[in-house]
């Protein structure tokens, strides 16, 4: 059975082995309780009493008197208790979360999205390049195709970013929209693909610059908690409203949400410092600025400079699963996977990443290697080759050490002097879920 979203939360990081106990209800039965209102008569006797908060507070604390002394009161300490408890939940529900395909809180899921293929009927959307598979932490098992496509708004992607949206007016809320193919630029032409190159300051230039980092992202907080979305599409998301671009219809993509409390925000805030995003939608209200110093100066436009040309850090979500990103600098100058990803985790790793022009060379001295997949299958789709994808994920390749992880930066030499990175996360079964895709692998050992 799966766990529910509320005891997902607090789950400890190693309930993601799937051969661990089951906890609590189906998913339906889940959607029921957190969509059932409360009892009308309670809420008829808080209107016809309208008790001040001041006062259930007092009468839930003063000394118990003989009952024969004390008078009728019209809410009994147990309605007093309940209202307090109803707006405990409130107060939690307001914070910001992932979501599941239902619009319910979820602590992190993982999207792929299939390259247009022809219909074959295992996932809907197919032909069209809007058709996707999804796996959330309450889901262990195989990744599941999305019965909506992208293009509707009923489902985990849409949800989670109309959080943002229905209070994009308020200053008091961060957030930052990122890409190396910002919302609003064109598309590249051809020669830029082939060279992994991008339109420079989102404008109709000619001239192509790699002074950003290869990097693609929304990250938005407010004092509790907030979500970081780590995608692979270009042209995505929209500032102001949900919509999923044709320019992320053609080849495979990638994209993991993770849920975090507000302290994160400073580590994640040093990534970006690490990586300098291509900026194209931003607000840091002035004490969060003051709180998170490099956050600060990634949405100024600083960078790091100079040594050190990389970072690692682990990020804990609201329910304690621990995932490890790396950054890199442009200054890092040499193959991400190779060179800090391999030899961080001490595993060797199938890589599948946009790959055009000159392929990574063989370093035989490395003890850890980045091998490519040449041709990928999802579910019940046909194989296609690794020339339809556009995502940006690797996967170790010993099963004792599951690691899983899933980024913005390609494995191609175009890519050593571009900021990007990755987030990984040691999991038995969103490992299982994604090794089924690479079929052909390069080896390197």
């Amino acid at each position: 059975m799966e766990s529910s979203d509320d005891e997902a939360d607090q789950a400890p990081a190693e309930t993601c082995n799937e051969n661990d106990a089951a906890m609590g209800t189906s998913q339906n039965a889940e959607d029921d309780v957190e969509n059932e209102d409360v009892e009308e008569p309670v809420l008829d006797q808080l209107r016809r009493h309208s008790i001040p908060f001041a006062s259930l507070l007092q009468s839930a604390y003063a000394p118990l008197e003989p009952r024969k002394e004390s008078p009728i009161n019209p809410v009994s300490l147990a309605m007093q208790l309940l209202i307090l408890l109803l707006l405990s939940v409130a107060h939690a529900s307001a914070a910001f979360s992932c979501k599941n395909q239902s619009g319910n809180d979820v602590d992190w899921f993982a999207v792929y999205k299939m390259p247009i293929e022809k219909d074959d009927g295992s996932v809907p959307g197919l032909a069209s390049g809007t058709g996707w598979y999804y796996l959330d932490v309450n889901k262990k098992g195989s990744l599941a195709p999305s019965p909506k496509t992208l293009d509707d708004k009923d489902q985990a992607i849409a949800h989670t970013l109309q959080q943002y949206y229905d209070k994009q007016s308020d200053k008091s809320i961060f957030h930052v929209m990122f890409n190396d193919e910002p919302y609003g630029s064109k598309s590249p032409k051809l020669e830029e693909i082939l060279s992994n190159r991008v339109l420079s300051n989102y404008s109709d230039a000619p001239s192509t610059s790699t002074i950003y980092g290869h990097t693609k992202g929304v990250i938005f907080f407010d004092g509790t908690s907030g979500i970081w979305l780590v995608h692979s599409v270009p042209l995505f998301p929209n500032p102001t409203k949900y919509e999923y671009p044709v320019s992320g219809h053609d080849y495979g993509q990638t994209m993991l949400c993770m849920t975090f409390k507000y302290p994160e925000l400073k580590k994640i805030g040093t990534q970006l410092f690490f990586n300098r995003p291509n900026i194209y939608s931003s607000n840091l209200p002035s004490n969060m600025a003051a709180e998170n110093p490099d956050l600060a100066k990634a949405i100024a436009g600083q960078y790091q400079k100079g040594q050190p040309t990389f970072n690692v850090v682990e990020l804990q979500t609201k329910a304690g699963y621990t995932f490890t990103n790396f950054a890199k600098t442009k200054e890092f100058n040499a193959d991400l996977y190779d060179k800090l990803v391999a030899p961080h985790l001490k595993t060797d790793l199938v890589v599948e990443s946009w790959r055009r022009g000159s392929q990574i060379p063989l370093e035989c001295q490395l003890t850890y290697h980045a091998n490519d997949a040449l041709s990928i299958t999802v579910g019940k789709t046909t194989t296609f080759s690794y020339t339809k994808d556009h995502s940006k994920m690797a996967h170790s390749a010993d099963m004792t050490k599951p690691w899983v992880c899933i980024g913005d930066i390609n494995r191609m030499t175009s890519q050593y002097v571009r900021g990007g990175g990755t987030t990984c996360l040691s999991c038995s079964f969103l490992w299982k879920a994604y090794n089924l895709y690479f079929l052909n692998v390069f080896l390197k050992f």
